[in-house]
């Protein structure tokens, strides 16, 4: 994606110059305010000392005219006085404190000392009212014996007003100098920023988009011994090293084509060859079933005819003998049936259906009512079992086999108890059968799920079995992606847990119009949900 500068509110470049123009007027107001702070401090200091000099010459002055009690002469020096521009007021006092001779610029330098008559002794300096400075000292004149002897005093009121206005028109001077520079500094600022830092930036992100839109032969133009250069650098050889590592990885990936192509081959080899050894052992069962089957009923048949015709005249011995031949020529044959059946589990699918678990589990319950009756087993199916699109008969065969060996193997208790329930979890209908039977050994757990192999115990020793059920509830389970196992103890019981894959009991988008049109209602209706 290209870079645009709508995709930024408020740039870089502006923060940086706001910041800055910031910066430096608060820099500038500040230090124009400590400095002018510093010239009113000093200026009011001045002036203190410019006034004490003055009422100290002044009372030098006016020693002689108020030994002598000369009013026209302290009128006199009174107004030539207030040719000062900041003198206010000036007045004498005789020793008691009374005034003799006083001038004043105008009514303010009157008001500007206070009407209560002081000490002639009195000396200070000290600030009034209305932006004044008042000045007392008394005044000396030297007698023939060269002591000093009190005559009277003086009086001053200066003005600290004009110079402290004269400092607020420099500050206000300076704030607006000040302002003005800060005004004229944000272009050079600007364009400062933008060549020095922004430019750089510019570059160096559009070359960023570049490498994510695709550029791997994108650079950043960026020269310098800064920061960002050094950033544009780094980003320089991690685009290089992207650009190799791409080159590579093509490299790799056309490499690995070459390689996914021979494995396929070499799968496609396998699985036709795989094919044909099913094909082969498929013919080859159905050789080895009718080859078997045929001397084995000739053998049965045999037997009975001579029970049929000799039958009174054989011994019993004989008889019993014939008998047992009989017997195992049935097992053997169905022994020689289960193993068919077993190996048609997964080469011969059959077709699926919209089957309700639940309804399932209870017509599996029925067809055992005598063995539960006789045994005094409760059997009980536990509610909202799920509806599935599966093989009825095969699953039938899963937990017919389950809930038969729940029962074979219960033994001689007289409480016995089978419950089945479901779940689903992670994406897996998981059903359960639990029994509280004697139980299965840890070593045995793992391979009764094989062909003719069964828990080796004294209980189970007893019990009729050729070991082909379990395999054949493995054996339907995986083809559902699912699997099959067991928990147990001896003695507390087994509870056998048969997981199916939840996607592999729905019908496939090609499956689901037929499942609507040959199912009722309800069926189509969670045909078309995918439930």
């Amino acid at each position: 994606m290209p870079f645009s500068n709508r995709n930024i509110r408020i740039g870089l470049q502006t923060k940086a110059v706001i910041i800055l123009t910031f910066m430096v007027l608060g820099v500038a107001l500040a230090g124009g305010w400590l400095y002018l702070h510093l010239v009113r401090t000093w200026a009011v200091q001045s002036e203190t000392v410019q006034a004490e000099r003055l009422a100290t010459g002044l009372t030098l002055s006016a020693s002689g005219p108020l030994a002598l009690s000369d009013r026209e002469g302290l009128s006199q020096l009174a107004r030539d006085l207030l040719a000062v521009d900041h003198v206010l007021f000036v007045a004498f006092v005789d020793k008691n404190g009374q005034e003799i001779a006083s001038a004043s610029r105008g009514a303010d330098g009157r008001s500007a000392w206070p009407l209560i008559p002081e000490a002639a002794t009195v000396s200070y300096i000290r600030p009034g009212r209305a932006q004044t400075l008042l000045v007392a000292r008394p005044v000396l004149a030297t007698s023939a014996d060269g002591e000093g002897q009190l005559v009277g005093g003086v009086r001053l009121a200066f003005d600290s007003q004009r110079v402290l206005s004269r400092i607020q028109q420099a500050q206000s001077t300076m704030m607006v100098l000040a302002c003005l520079l800060v005004l004229g500094a944000v272009p050079v600022g600007y364009l400062l920023v933008w060549r020095v830092l922004l430019l750089p930036l510019r570059r160096l992100m559009e070359a960023t988009h570049r490498l994510a839109g695709g550029d791997f032969a994108a650079r950043a133009a960026v020269a310098g011994h800064d920061e960002i250069a050094y950033l544009a650098e780094s980003f320089n050889t991690m685009a290089g090293q992207i650009e190799m590592q791409r080159t590579q990885l093509i490299e790799a990936n056309e490499q690995l084509e070459e390689k996914v192509q021979i494995r396929t081959a070499e799968l496609d080899r396998a699985n036709h060859r795989l094919s044909a050894e099913m094909a082969e052992k498929d013919d080859f069962l159905r050789a080895v079933s009718h080859d078997l089957n045929a001397p084995l009923r000739n053998i049965g048949g045999m037997a009975t005819m001579i029970q049929m015709k000799f039958g009174p005249q054989l011994p019993e011995d004989v008889i019993t003998r014939l008998g047992r031949i009989q017997v195992n020529v049935e097992a053997q044959t169905e022994l020689i049936q289960e193993l068919l059946e077993l190996s048609r589990i997964r080469s011969r699918p059959q077709r699926r259906e919209w089957t309700d678990m639940g309804e399932l589990m209870t017509q599996i319950g029925a067809g055992f009512e005598y063995d539960l009756k006789q045994r005094t087993i409760e059997l009980t199916v536990a509610e909202g079992m799920p509806r599935l699109y599966v093989e009825r008969s095969r699953m039938r065969q899963v937990f017919q086999n389950l809930i038969d060996n729940a029962i074979k193997y219960m033994g001689d208790r007289d409480d016995g108890r089978i419950d089945i329930r479901h779940r689903l979890h992670e994406g897996e209908h998981v059903f359960s059968v639990a029994d509280n039977g004697p139980g299965i050994a840890p070593e045995d757990q793992q391979r009764i799920f094989c062909v003719f192999r069964r828990a080796a115990s004294a209980s189970t020793t007893r019990v009729p079995g050729k070991g082909v059920g379990l395999a054949s509830v493995k054996t339907i389970v995986s083809n559902y992606d699912g699997r099959v196992w067991v928990e147990s103890q001896p003695g507390a019981g087994s509870t056998f847990h048969v997981a199916l894959a939840q996607r592999r009991t729905e019908p496939a988008e090609n499956e689901c119009h037929d499942s609507h049109r040959d199912s009722t209602a309800r069926s189509a209706d969670h045909c078309l949900t995918g439930r």
